[in-house]
């Protein structure tokens, strides 16, 4: 066993460490920018990666997008267009296991890591194309779909979501279907953390957590090898992150509101609206 593996992954195959690194881009064709990811991972180190537009298809190997000591989660773009494609890579170490989605959204890849509580943390990757030609036109709700799923579950998502007319900084859509996604992020009590351009100025690649605290920032570098799109790296917080799942919460359905209304009668309070 490595170094590395005794500091990162405790007896019972959970993640020891407080904190892991991420990186993620769209790579508009990985398959002759393979040395450019190795270089990418010798200098910057990540844990995770994520890739969108991986470009792959049935002519290329899972060993031609293999990465030395991590675990590769792969799923081509299909029905014979080409482009897309998602890609996930996680240290060896970390033990991921692949996680299918009932949702029927094409372009997703996900797996679980047990991180230091004992829960299973889900990390995904998402392209959404706004092509709809090739998504057909009910993409965008199979997208909404995927986040309904994952409500309600520690959570790192990240990916190329396409919607350009977005501000993030007041959540606002520009159009319908950019904010019924806004609307799908907040109504899940998810946070995004992307608020500066990705691409040409606009801010198309998202990471998403399922906690506010999870991650500090999202660094916006360098564009990715001849891609059009920057690079982006974070470290997520493990500890001493409390999960907001693990916290009692008051069940105001169950309160006894007219026992409520008549102890507030005697105040002279009880005319005040109670929902």
């Amino acid at each position: 066993m490595s170094d590395y593996r005794r500091r990162a992954v405790s007896a019972n195959g959970q993640l020891n460490k407080h904190s892991f690194s991420c990186i993620y881009f769209n790579a508009r064709s990985l398959r002759l920018k393979m040395m450019d990811l190795l270089a990418t991972v010798d200098t910057l180190r990540p844990d995770v990666i994520g890739v969108t537009e991986s470009w792959g298809d049935d002519d290329i190997s899972d060993g031609e997008f293999s990465l030395p000591g991590f675990t590769m989660f792969r799923r081509d773009r299909t029905g014979g267009h080409r482009g897309g494609g998602v890609l996930l890579y996680v240290r060896c170490e970390f033990n991921p296991i692949e996680v299918r989605l009932s949702s029927q959204f094409a372009e997703q890849v996900w797996c679980s890591v047990r991180i230091k509580n004992g829960q299973e943390l889900l990390i995904g990757v998402c392209y959404r194309s706004s092509n709809v030609a090739i998504t057909g036109p009910d993409n965008d709700q199979m997208l909404l779909d995927t986040l309904t799923e994952v409500y309600n579950k520690p959570l790192l998502l990240m990916g190329d979501f396409n919607y350009s007319d977005i501000d993030w900084s007041t959540s606002y859509g520009g159009s319908a279907a950019s904010q019924r996604f806004v609307d799908g992020v907040e109504d899940g009590f998810l946070t995004q953390h992307v608020l500066d351009g990705t691409c040409n100025g606009a801010v198309l690649d998202l990471v998403i957590s399922s906690e506010p605290d999870m991650i500090d920032r999202v660094s916006v570098l360098d564009k990715f090898s001849s891609s059009d799109h920057n690079l982006l790296q974070w470290e997520v917080k493990l500890s001493p992150v409390v999960s907001a799942f693990n916290c009692s919460r008051l069940d105001y359905t169950r309160a006894d509101f007219d026992g409520i209304r008549e102890a507030l009668r005697g105040y002279g309070l009880a005319k005040y609206s109670l929902w």
